[in-house]
């Protein structure tokens, strides 16, 4: 019985913590965005994600003291929004990685190039022979 009392005493305390860190945070995490806004050179591109689910890549357009104006690109234009810094939940810039189809397309030509005088000379060594 005592024990069936310590767990139930730890998990009431756990519950009335919990709702109160997570309050404290929205305010700094706003902080933290906003700060990490502030350095970020306007017209670069991040991934946002909101605390209601909403997931987007946008350029950003105007920091501001409450909010950050950005530009959401989809497939369709949309105009300038403002985002909240309490309805962020994360944002990271956008890497631009991976190669074009012009590279990918002369690495081919010239590991088939590459590979057809190889060939040859594999070839003509046997012949010389």
């Amino acid at each position: 019985m005592r024990v069936f009392r310590r767990v139930l005493v730890l998990v009431v305390v756990c519950a009335l913590i919990v709702p109160a860190t997570g309050v404290a945070q929205t305010s700094n995490d706003a902080n933290v965005w906003r700060a990490f806004v502030e350095k970020v050179p306007i017209g670069t591109e991040l991934n946002v994600r909101l605390r209601n689910g909403q997931r987007f890549r946008a350029t950003i357009v105007q920091p501001s003291a409450d909010a950050v104006t950005v530009l959401p690109k989809t497939r369709l234009p949309v105009p300038v929004q403002s985002v909240a810094y309490e309805e962020i939940v994360s944002l990271e810039r956008r890497q631009h990685g991976g190669i074009s189809g012009g590279k990918a397309a002369a690495i081919g030509v010239a590991s088939g190039a590459g590979g057809f005088f190889g060939a040859m000379l594999i070839l003509l060594a046997l012949v010389g022979d």
